[in-house]
C-alpha cells in the first residue's frame, strides 16, 4: 500500500493470489476509461485465467473491468477487449507482446505490475518479452514479485526493473504445509504403474480428489490408457492439449465428474483446484522447490492432504535433496511402523500389490498394437528425459552411496500400504532378499574334475584370510554402531528422567543426521551441555570450561563460516539457466586473426547450414527466423506484426484512439497548427472518422428504401433504352419508304404532292 517494489515468497496456499489483488482493487478503486492501469502477467494459461477468476470475484462491486489475454484464443475478440478500455489486465507473456506490437500499444497509464510466480517466468525463457513489455510501461510503476519458492538473491529479477524492492519471505523455515502428510514410496521403475494403479483405484473408491503427476506427455498417455482400460474415469492435461481441451479436462475434474486427473508439471504451479484430497508423483522431480508446487495443490487453506512418490533407486539422490531443503531427518520404515499423518517414512511397496496387478497388466498389453505403441513411446520419452534432468547434488549422491542406499534396501513395506496379512510373507521375502550365496557361479553343480571349479577352490584358498578378515570387521562395526545408538539412546531416556530438556542436543543430532555437517556446533559446546554439572563445579575445571566457552565465542566472532546457514536451501531455489546459447556465448573465447587474409576469412566465410539447408556465416548467429525492430530498438520475430489489427479495423470501420484518451501525434501536431486547412484535413483522414459507423434500425431501412429506389429507376433507364432501340428501327424504315415515294412523284408527276408530303410528314416526326 506503501507504493514499494516488493519481492514475496510464501509457501503455496498461503493466499498470494489475494495479497496483490486486494491491494490493487484498493489503490484502483473506481472505472476510468483513459486505458489500463494495472497488469498482471502469469508464466500459464490456466493460472492467468485462475487469477482472472479470482479478481472478478472480488472486485464485483468495484465497478473495475477486467480482461484476460491469453494464448490460442481468437486474436480479433482481444482487440476488441482492449478497445473497451480494460482497468486491469491479466495475461500470458508472449500472447500479451504480440497484441502489444500488433497495435502498437503505449502502457503509458499502467500503474501497478505483477509477476506471479515470477521465477518460472525468467526460467521459461521469457526475457525478450518482458522487457520489450516494461519498456511501454512508466518507470513510476509498482512492480511486485510474488512465488512459493524464491531466492534471496535478486540478481536474477534485475530485468524485471525493480527499484529498491523490499524483500518479505514468510513461512521460509516451513516449506509445506504442517497439515500435509508425506508418503515416500521405493520401488523398482517397472513396478511403479503396478503401485499407480493400485493407488488409483483406492482413491477412486474412497472418492478422493487425486492429481498424478508424470514427467512427459508420452506418459500422460500411457497412463490414461491404462487406468481407462482398469474401469477408472479421469481426465488428462498437458502442454501440448489443445486450448479448448485442456478447459473441458479441467472443468469436469472441478465439477467431480471424475476423481482422477493425470497430468505433466504443466499444473505444478498456481492452478487452484478446490478441495483437493491426494498428489501422486509417478516420476520424481529433479528440483526441490517443484516437489514443494506440486504438493502444494493438497492442504490449502487449512485443510489436511496426502502426497504419495514412487521413488526408484536412481531418483534415491533427489529425494535426499529434498529432505535437505525441508530439513527433515530421513527414517525407514521397520516392521513394527504405524502410519501417521505427522511423521514422514520412507518405506517399499509391498510386493503383494505388484503380484495382483501383474496379470491385468499382461492381459492388457497382449494382442493390443495401441498399448505396446504406447508403451514404447514412454519408454523412449523415459530416456530422454533421463538424459536431459538436472543432475543432483554431489553431497547427496556420496550420502546414498554410502549410507542410504542399504538402508532402503532393508526397509520394511510402508504402513500407508501395508495390509495386516502381508508381514508373515514379508518376513519371508526380507530372509530370501538378504540370503547370499557363498559359492560363485563356476562352483554351482559342477563335478569334481571341473578345471573352473579348481581354478576357484585354489582362489579361495588363497585369498580366504583376507575374507574372513573383512566379513569379522564388517561384523565388528555393526555391533558398535548398534552399541552406540542403544547408549544414545539410554542418555536420552536418563536425561528424560532426571527433568532435563534435551534442548540443542537433539536439535544438533538431527542437523547432522541431515545435512552432515552443522556450521556452529564444536565439541566444546557438546561438552558443555552433556555435561552441565562440570560447569557448576568449582575449581580450575569451570575454569577451564569457561576459558572454553569464551574461545568459541571469540572464534565465531572473528571467523565466517565458508558456507552460510541456509546455504541448501537457496541453492535449491535457485533459478534454472535455460538459455544456454547465451551461456555459451559468454563462456567462448574470440581469437580474431593477424593477418588481412585471416581477417577477411574470419569475416566473410561462409559454412553449410544442415538445418537451414544453405550456407551461413561461420558465426552461426544470423538470424533464422526474419525480425523486425521496433521504437524502442528491441529485435523481435516478424510474426509479432502480422497486420491482422488493420485488417480487423477495416472490417469493423472504426477508428482507435491509442490508450483510450490521446489521439496519434499527428493529430495533436495539427490541432496546434489549425490555420493550415491541408494538414488538418490530412490528419482527419488518417485519425479516421470521429463517429460512429454503426447502423441504427431507422438508417438501415432508411438505406434499403434508398437502393430500392435507385434499382426501379435504373430499370425504367433500362426498359425506355431498349424502346428507343425498337423505335429508331422503325424510323429508318419509314425515311427508305418516303425516299422512294419522292422518287416515284418525280417519275410520274401526279403524285409528287401527296408523295412528298408523305415523305416530309414522316420524316418531321
Amino acid at each position: 500500500m506503501d507504493g514499494k517494489d516488493v519481492v514475496a515468497m510464501s509457501r503455496t496456499g498461503s493466499g498470494k493470489t489475494a495479497a496483490f489483488v486486494i491491494p490493487m482493487l484498493q489503490k484502483l478503486k473506481g472505472r476510468d476509461t483513459k486505458g489500463i492501469r494495472a497488469l498482471m502477467v502469469s508464466p500459464t494459461r490456466e493460472l492467468a485465467l485462475q487469477t482472472f477468476k479470482v479478481v472478478k470475484e472480488l472486485g464485483r462491486f468495484t465497478g473495475l473491468r477486467c480482461a484476460c489475454l491469453v494464448g490460442g484464443d481468437v486474436l480479433e475478440d482481444q482487440f476488441s477487449t482492449i478497445h473497451e478500455n480494460p482497468d486491469i489486465l491479466l495475461a500470458t507473456p508472449g500472447r500479451l507482446l504480440h497484441v502489444i506490437v500488433e497495435m502498437d500499444l503505449r502502457l503509458q497509464f499502467v500503474q501497478y505490475v505483477v509477476f506471479d510466480e515470477a521465477d518460472r517466468l525468467f526460467e521459461m525463457g521469457f526475457q525478450d518479452q518482458l522487457t520489450e513489455t516494461l519498456k511501454r510501461i512508466p518507470e513510476s510503476r509498482q512492480t511486485l514479485l510474488f512465488s512459493a519458492t524464491l531466492p534471496k538473491m535478486l540478481v536474477d529479477f534485475a530485468k524485471a526493473g525493480l527499484t529498491d524492492p523490499m524483500l518479505v519471505r514468510l513461512d521460509v523455515d516451513e516449506k509445506v504445509s504442517d497439515k500435509l502428510s508425506m508418503v515416500f514410496c521405493m520401488c523398482r521403475p517397472d513396478e511403479k504403474l503396478f503401485a499407480l494403479l493400485h493407488l488409483c483405484r483406492r482413491m477412486d473408491r474412497e472418492n478422493k480428489q487425486t492429481v498424478v503427476f508424470c514427467a512427459t506427455m508420452k506418459h500422460v498417455e500411457y497412463v490414461v490408457g491404462i487406468l481407462h482400460r482398469a474401469g477408472i474415469d479421469c481426465s488428462f492435461v498437458y502442454s501440448q492439449l489443445d486450448a479448448t481441451a485442456r478447459k473441458q479436462n479441467i472443468q469436469k475434474f472441478h465439477e467431480k465428474q471424475n476423481n482422477i486427473l493425470v497430468v505433466t508439471d504443466v499444473a505444478a504451479r498456481g492452478v487452484d483446484i478446490p478441495l483437493l484430497d491426494t498428489v501422486i508423483n509417478l516420476h520424481f522431480p529433479s528440483k526441490a522447490k517443484l516437489y514443494v508446487h506440486r504438493v502444494g495443490r493438497v492442504a490449502r487453506a487449512g485443510r489436511s492432504g496426502t502426497a504419495i512418490s514412487l521413488i526408484a533407486n536412481d531418483e534415491l539422490p533427489y529425494l535426499t535433496d529434498l529432505f535437505m531443503f525441508l530439513g527433515k531427518p530421513i527414517k525407514f520404515a521397520t516392521d513394527g511402523s504405524e502410519y501417521k499423518e505427522d511423521e514422514t517414512l520412507i518405506g517399499r511397496v509391498p510386493d503383494s500389490i505388484v503380484s495382483l496387478e501383474t496379470e491385468f497388466f499382461n492381459s492388457i498389453h497382449d494382442n493390443n498394437e495401441e498399448m505396446i505403441d504406447l508403451r514404447q513411446k514412454a519408454t523412449n520419452a523415459m530416456m530422454k528425459y533421463t538424459r536431459t534432468r538436472q543432475p543432483p547434488s554431489a553431497e547427496s549422491a556420496r550420502r546414498v552411496k554410502q549410507d542410504i542406499r542399504t538402508d532402503s534396501v532393508e526397509c520394511a513395506p510402508h504402513p500407508f500400504l501395508k495390509a495386516d496379512g502381508d508381514k508373515q510373507s514379508n518376513d519371508i521375502l526380507n530372509r530370501i532378499s538378504a540370503y547370499k550365496s557363498r559359492n560363485t557361479i563356476f562352483e554351482m553343480n559342477k563335478s569334481q574334475k571341473s578345471q573352473a571349479l579348481a581354478v576357484m577352490q585354489a582362489k579361495r584358498k588363497a585369498h580366504e584370510p583376507r575374507i574372513s578378515t573383512v566379513t569379522e570387521e564388517k561384523r565388528k562395526q555393526k555391533e558398535e554402531r548398534a552399541q552406540k545408538e542403544a547408549e544414545e539412546n539410554s542418555e536420552k531416556i536418563d536425561k528424560i528422567n532426571n527433568g532435563e530438556k534435551l534442548g540443542d542436543v537433539v536439535d544438533e543430532t538431527e542437523l547432522e543426521a541431515v545435512f552432515g555437517t552443522v556450521i556452529g556446533a564444536t565439541k566444546h559446546k557438546e561438552t558443555s551441555e552433556e555435561n552441565p554439572g562440570k560447569k557448576k563445579s568449582g575449581g580450575g575445571q569451570g575454569k577451564k570450561i569457561d576459558r572454553q566457552e569464551q574461545m568459541r565465542f571469540e572464534r565465531e566472532k572473528h571467523y565466517v563460516p565458508y558456507t552460510s546457514a541456509d546455504h541448501v536451501a537457496e541453492r535449491q531455489l535457485a533459478l534454472d539457466k535455460v538459455d544456454f546459447a547465451r551461456q555459451a556465448e559468454g563462456a567462448s573465447v574470440d581469437i580474431i586473426m593477424d593477418d588481412d587474409r585471416g581477417m577477411y576469412n574470419q569475416k566473410h566465410g561462409q559454412r553449410w547450414d544442415r538445418r537451414l539447408k544453405k550456407y551461413v556465416g561461420l558465426s552461426g548467429n544470423e538470424p533464422a527466423n526474419k525480425k523486425i525492430r521496433t521504437e524502442d530498438g528491441t529485435w523481435l520475430p516478424a510474426s509479432y506484426k502480422t497486420g491482422k489489427y488493420e485488417e480487423w479495423k477495416q472490417k469493423q470501420k472504426i477508428g482507435f484512439k491509442k490508450d483510450g484518451g490521446e489521439e496519434s501525434g499527428e493529430t495533436q501536431q495539427t490541432q496546434d497548427y489549425g490555420r493550415k486547412r491541408k494538414w488538418k484535413n490530412e490528419a482527419a483522414k488518417s485519425a479516421g472518422p470521429k463517429h460512429s459507423e454503426l447502423k441504427n434500425k431507422d438508417q438501415i431501412l432508411k438505406g434499403r428504401r434508398k437502393q430500392e429506389k435507385l434499382e426501379n429507376y435504373m430499370e425504367h433507364r433500362r426498359q425506355s433504352n431498349l424502346k428507343k432501340k425498337a423505335m429508331g428501327g422503325g424510323v429508318s424504315g419509314f425515311k427508305r419508304g418516303g425516299a422512294s415515294a419522292k422518287r416515284g412523284g418525280a417519275s410520274f408527276g401526279g403524285g409528287k404532292g401527296r408523295g412528298g408530303g408523305g415523305g416530309g410528314k414522316f420524316k418531321k416526326r
